[in-house]
């Protein structure tokens, strides 16, 4: 679920990041504030982050297709961060 879909797109980081560790979700994120944060955390929702620059969402959505399967792999094994490069 995309921020902009829940109603409130001016949410702060804090409260997705509150949001996602309540509700068990994955925060996929090209912000890097979320993976320093959770690097510096004993706890917290998983982060995946994504590392390409600027790119068109249909590119971005295919190349996380081609990763899924390694992706899944990772939160799997209960990777705190998975970089997306």
């Amino acid at each position: 679920m995309h921020v902009c879909e829940t109603g409130d797109a001016r949410r702060t980081d804090r409260e997705i990041w509150e949001e996602a560790l309540a509700g068990q979700f994955v925060n996929v994120s090209k912000d890097e504030d979320f993976a320093r944060r959770r690097s510096l955390t004993a706890s917290g929702p998983t982060v995946v982050w994504i590392r390409l620059g600027n790119t068109r969402r249909a590119a971005l959505l295919a190349h996380l297709e081609r990763l899924w399967p390694q992706l899944e792999e990772a939160l799997q094994r209960g990777e705190s961060i998975v970089e997306v490069a």
